[in-house]
């Protein structure tokens, strides 16, 4: 048994996270955390993980026991013991450069019998069907498969207590539904679940108890069936996602076309021995619009905008604006990809600063009206590195817009998104493309794509398997990719 008596906790720069957080977790009981980003999820993981005091230190008020004891004062190999967990940005939790030496690593730190380590990973990949993934360059993976092997860890390593923080964030459709698979299988075995987690739709039959959390306090806390009855409307209200895909549809107006970029001779390969990554002899995409790209992990979309955007110095393709022809150092200055780990594109000491990165001319009470249209103002003077997953999506969305580049490209924006930021997202992404931007949104997320794709791209294996606007004529293809 887990339980959370009158916890309050704030970071050493004296934000206050959480405040009076009382919460009992049954053995066997599998809970979601949910709420607004930044409304402190990820913090009551690091405080059930021990990376809260270990790693980020606060003040912690109140009572955090497990079984009995309390956690404050256990060490972190006492505590990695009882639980395994999946972070947001699970490449942070690496330490192998090889995938099965990392399914071998916790439990090799821990003594087990080599032979029982063998043992284990053969029959935790066997039973997540993820054979393919051995003997893997972890820095080689796409941002699913690595979510795929950290949860794989967590199996062969046998941990009684299991915490995921976004476990679906990077994830298609497919590997969600293998995910929901892993927590069920988990949910049999008796293992007790915390899952810090915007989507919702893949957990509704999961979950026993779904936790909504409000300005760091629990606001609303619904058993399952209770859960299962609200509407969207319901769920918006409390800044939430929809629960049930099938009942969405796409919005009402699309964007109007001005012209098109026309892609020549998209061939692509990392290496000389591999298979083409991008195998698309022609295709246009319509300026002025949204186009959304969509296709399983590892199907080419990111080898594709690298290509556009230029950053790939050996490929060769043209891109046609109009009658023009875009060369790659133009590219390069009217191009701006928002990436999927936005770690790697966030440089400033402050919030605020970041944002002046993409436009320097900007004052100071400009800076403060975009944060806020945002919904990170109270964040200016904050380092970007220290925000939640969530508004770091923002801040670099928000840099990206200040940009004024022609076209901009959006990898996964809606990751680690709650509900109402997700929705304010997609009205940002259309309201780009009613200014005259060419907007294309890579995306797994089909909340996220009936209310702002015009267009949708389908990529398989490197190559255009469909191409179709977004209507309700054309709707049932896209359930048919997300199989709903």
């Amino acid at each position: 048994m887990i339980q959370f008596e009158k916890v309050s906790f704030n970071y050493d720069d004296g934000e206050k996270i959480l405040e009076d957080i009382n919460l009992t977790i049954n053995d066997g009981e599998v809970i979601c955390l949910t709420g607004a980003s930044g409304c402190g999820k990820t913090t009551i993981t690091r405080l059930l993980n021990g990376t809260i005091p270990h790693f980020f230190h606060g003040d912690i008020e109140g009572h955090i026991t497990v079984n009995g004891q309390d956690i404050r004062k256990q060490t972190i190999y006492e505590i990695s013991q009882k639980s395994g967990s999946v972070f947001q940005n699970p490449r942070s939790q690496f330490f192998c450069l090889n995938t099965t030496s990392e399914l071998a690593f916790e439990p090799e730190n821990y003594g087990v019998n080599p032979i029982e380590i063998h043992t284990n990973i053969a029959n935790s990949v066997c039973e997540f069907n993820i054979e393919h993934l051995l003997n893997r360059g972890i820095f080689n993976l796409s941002g699913g498969e690595k979510q795929l092997i950290a949860c794989t860890a967590i199996q062969v390593r046998g941990h009684d207590i299991i915490i995921l923080d976004e476990p679906s964030s990077n994830l298609d459709y497919k590997t969600i539904i293998k995910l929901r698979e892993m927590l069920n299988m988990w949910k049999q075995e008796g293992k007790t679940i915390i899952i810090a987690e915007h989507r919702l739709h893949y957990l509704i039959d999961v979950v026993d108890r779904f936790i909504v959390l409000k300005c760091g306090r629990i606001s609303e806390v619904y058993d399952h069936e209770a859960f299962n009855e609200l509407n969207h409307t319901s769920l918006a209200r409390l800044g939430l996602r929809t629960t049930h895909l099938e009942k969405l549809t796409p919005k009402v107006y699309n964007n109007i076309a001005n012209g098109a970029l026309t892609l020549k001779n998209f061939y692509f390969k990392y290496k000389a021995s591999l298979p083409l990554s991008i195998n698309i002899p022609k295709v246009e995409l319509s300026k002025g619009k949204v186009t959304a790209i969509i296709g399983h992990n590892g199907s080419g979309k990111s080898t594709l905008v690298r290509c556009l955007t230029g950053v790939e110095r050996k490929f060769k393709g043209k891109v046609d604006d109009d009658e023009i022809t875009l060369k790659r150092n133009h590219r390069l200055n009217s191009v701006y990809l928002v990436f999927q780990d936005v770690n790697n594109q966030l440089f400033a000491e402050s919030v605020g600063e970041e944002l002046r990165l993409s436009q320097a001319d900007l004052d100071d009470k400009t800076i403060q009206a975009r944060l806020k249209q945002y919904g990170i103002s109270e964040h200016i003077e904050r380092h970007p590195l220290s925000l939640s997953g969530g508004e770091k999506q923002r801040l670099a969305i928000a840099s990206a817009v200040e940009t004024k580049r022609d076209i901009i490209i959006f990898d996964e924006p809606s990751s680690g998104l709650d509900g109402h930021r997700m929705r304010e997202i997609s009205e940002i992404i259309n309201d780009l493309a009613n200014q005259g931007h060419t907007i294309l949104v890579i995306t797994h997320d089909y909340e996220l794509l009936l209310s702002s794709a015009d267009e949708i791209l389908h990529l398989e294996q490197g190559c255009i398997k469909d191409q179709y606007e977004m209507n309700d004529t054309n709707l049932s293809k896209l359930q048919a990719f997300f199989e709903i």
